[in-house]
């Protein structure tokens, strides 16, 4: 038996085949068209990314590097960027044309959608009156990623707080400071970083020694001793080429303080420091340069010092 719809067909099933078979198609359209869209935007935002990381460009930035290591390291960064601005724009794009569709869906069933604009004006306005400090985040987190501030892996200090950065996102940053607690810090409420993981660092170490000691001599001992730690293979990759600096830092009445800083890869400083301690303290003990207990001025004789005031 085969149903027709003629002149005998219900008002209600007529109705519908002549109101909202025609929505039915349209909203189907574009839904397909949205996801088609969304399919296209993400993949053209990943190949660009891609495209960047690997082009002559990414190379051309990272090209001023001294070391393949630290060239590498820089191109690892542009990557680390590229991703975390393909993903932000991945996700903008994702709300635009999911609210596009939405909105001529709504149209295409016979709903006005005017009424909706106005009143989604009024209550963005209201809602970005309540949500200042989370759209300040939001736009803070941007700024980070698009200036490179600092990455993940990298190691900063921010608000008093120094640790490794194990997420960047775009309202927090998760970060793990070295007694393994972590941290969550919202990026707008950033006002001062320091990144100790960009381009390079710097070992200070203060070698005291005694007043008696030959302050030419004991500069010598200590020069000697960084070059030749400079030189040693198993120091020389976490070692900056550049010539270290050693020196008279200050004068107490115990001790005289000789000063060495020395360039050193990003992040290697502390473990440069301690060896280079261990073998100042060496170097000058087999060199016979006073220590500060050995070299200190001796007591003033109070037969010597004058009548009293």
């Amino acid at each position: 038996m085969q149903i027709t719809i003629d002149e005998t067909a219900t008002e209600a099933v007529r109705r519908f085949f002549d109101t909202w078979y025609g929505s039915i198609i349209s909203v189907a359209i574009i839904v397909v068209l949205a996801l088609l869209g969304r399919w296209i935007w993400h993949r053209f935002v990943r190949r660009t990314a891609a495209t960047f990381t690997q082009s002559a460009v990414t190379r051309f930035l990272a090209g001023d590097k001294e070391s393949p290591r630290d060239r590498d390291l820089a191109i690892e960064r542009y990557r680390a960027r590229a991703t975390a601005v393909s993903g932000m724009l991945s996700s903008v794009g994702t709300f635009v044309i999911a609210s596009v569709a939405i909105l001529f869906a709504l149209n295409a069933v016979g709903i006005n959608i005017a009424p909706l604009l106005a009143s989604a004006g009024i209550a963005g306005i209201a809602i970005g009156f309540g949500a200042q400090t989370i759209v300040r985040d939001f736009l803070s987190g941007v700024f980070m990623i698009l200036e490179n501030q600092y990455g993940v892996g990298d190691v900063v200090t921010v608000s008093g707080i120094t640790g490794t950065v194990e997420d960047v996102g775009l309202r927090i940053t998760t970060m793990r400071d070295f007694d393994g607690t972590v941290w969550y810090v919202t990026n707008g409420s950033v006002t001062e970083l320091g990144n100790r993981s960009q381009g390079w660092s710097v070992s200070v170490v203060d070698v005291p020694v005694g007043h008696a000691a030959d302050l030419e001599h004991a500069k010598e001992v200590l020069l000697q001793t960084v070059t030749e730690l400079q030189h040693d293979p198993s120091w020389s990759q976490r070692i900056m080429p550049d010539d270290p600096i050693v020196g008279v830092e200050s004068i107490t009445p115990t001790a005289v303080t000789m000063r060495i800083r020395l360039h050193t890869v990003h992040e290697q400083q502390v473990s440069v420091a301690r060896e280079i301690r261990v073998r100042a303290m060496k170097a000058l003990e087999s060199a016979e340069v006073p220590t500060p207990t050995q070299g200190a001025l001796p007591p003033e004789d109070p037969a010597q010092a004058g009548p009293a005031t």
